[in-house]
């Protein structure tokens, strides 16, 4: 048996390494449609909602039936002793001990109240109900913080596997060189000197490379935290950094009320405004209504047995009017509360679509910088490619140095980083112009 359970053990973690170690393919729509599913921030988000409504349930059950039962049992083991004039039973001028009551009794009761009219209850409802709403969009601004993060981590994953990439390739090509630099020293035609710059430029090189290999590994692990995957999954990006984008937004066509945090600003001002009428309402009466039946038994001493034998019922219904009349100026004064809360909520939408007006325009000169910097870029990348290969040629027929060749190949390979870097900053211009507009 002990062998069994080992071997079931084991069999077991064989199972779940496997499973960890099996490679994720992850295209960037995946990860969008995994992080609406696994990351924490939505998960909780959606929890709100469910709490919200919660709440809209209590504020209903205040306005249905509130039914009770009660039960007890009291022996009185000493009943109290109440003294009478005399002249209750003939003897005038003296005074005579008597008890009321037995020592055992036992109730049952049930009672109803029933709320029939009361402004701020309704009012209550209407709120709770709003609040939903704003939990909803309180979700949906978080949705959209969640995909504004998936986009950016996966788009630095890319580029900085494509980055590393670019290192590996400018590594074999100054191998290459070194090995040609070696040959022609053997041979007599390149000096020591010539050796060591290419030696020294392959060890650089080596550094960066491993910088890079662990900064690739850093913006994956950024990228599964996003998304709400264990770090250490082994993953492949599938989807590549886009090389064009849309463009075809304008301030002509733009509209701030679009934008959510405007929606949860109107949300808040309802509430607010529900808010005041709730205090205001508070003025008027309130009606209650209730019902209550129950029953007692009795035994006196030394008849214990015969509790419950008989039963002596009781019951009674009425309805209760409260009426405010003065209350030290409370509501009065939590309307102006909330009167200043209207106006603050007020002044804080106006600046909010001063911001996202400014946050718009400096989404789209960002963007047009951004693609600016890409045609600079590219036409770097050309230049330092067209340079690359004449040094390249001169160095391989013997009228070029090694000095030439290696800052020619850096040169290069820091154009082809340049470019991409531009890339990935124009697509995340790109997608804080979509934030801003509105339509992430």
């Amino acid at each position: 048996m002990k062998y069994l359970l080992s071997l079931i053990f084991l069999t077991t973690n064989l199972i779940g390494f496997c499973q960890t170690s099996q490679v994720l393919s992850l295209s960037l729509d995946n990860a969008l449609s995994l992080a609406m599913q696994k990351n924490t921030q939505l998960l909780n988000a959606n929890l709100d909602i469910k709490h919200a409504k919660t709440q809209v349930s209590e504020v209903l059950s205040s306005g249905l039936p509130q039914i009770n039962g009660n039960a007890d049992f009291n022996h009185t083991f000493e009943v109290p002793t109440q003294i009478i004039p005399g002249d209750f039973v003939g003897q005038p001028g003296t005074t005579i001990p008597v008890q009321f009551g037995v020592p055992f009794n036992a109730n049952a009761s049930i009672g109803v109240s029933q709320l029939i009219f009361d402004g701020t209850f309704f009012l209550g409802v209407k709120a709770s109900s709003e609040f939903v709403k704003i939990s909803e969009l309180s979700a949906s601004a978080t949705e959209i913080d969640v995909k504004e993060a998936v986009y950016k981590a996966y788009y630095m994953a890319i580029i900085a596997d494509q980055n590393l990439q670019q290192l590996k390739a400018s590594l074999k090509n100054m191998k290459q060189l070194q090995s040609e630099t070696e040959e022609l020293y053997n041979a007599g035609f390149a000096e020591k000197l010539d050796v060591d710059r290419v030696v020294l430029a392959v060890s650089n090189l080596n550094v960066t490379l491993s910088r890079a290999a662990n900064q690739t590994s850093l913006t994956r692990q950024l990228l599964l935290n996003t998304v709400g995957i264990d770090i250490n999954q082994e993953v492949k990006l599938t989807s590549p950094l886009p090389s064009a984008t849309e463009d075809n937004v304008t301030l002509s066509n733009f509209d701030p009320n679009s934008r959510i945090e405007i929606k949860m600003l109107d949300q808040q001002q309802l509430l607010n405004e529900l808010d005041l009428k709730r205090y205001k309402v508070g003025y008027m009466p309130s009606l209650y209504g209730n019902f209550s039946y129950g029953s007692s038994t009795f035994a006196v001493q030394d008849q214990f047995a015969n509790l419950g034998n008989d039963w002596y019922g009781n019951g009674r219904y009425g309805i209760g009017l409260q009426l405010p009349l003065f209350d030290g100026f409370y509501k009065k004064s939590k309307i102006n509360q909330a009167k200043i809360k209207i106006k603050q909520t007020e002044n804080n939408k106006n600046q909010a679509i001063r911001g996202i007006n400014f946050e718009l325009n400096q989404a789209i000169n960002s963007y047009e910088e951004a693609k600016k910097t890409l045609q600079l870029q590219k036409q770097n990348k050309e230049l330092a490619k067209a340079i690359y290969q004449t040094t390249s040629t001169k160095f391989k027929e013997g009228v070029g140095s090694s000095f030439e060749a290696v800052s020619a190949d850096n040169e290069f390979t820091q154009a082809k980083i340049n470019y991409l870097n531009a890339l990935y900053e124009l697509n995340i211009a790109h997608i804080n112009l979509q934030k801003a507009y509105g339509i992430l």
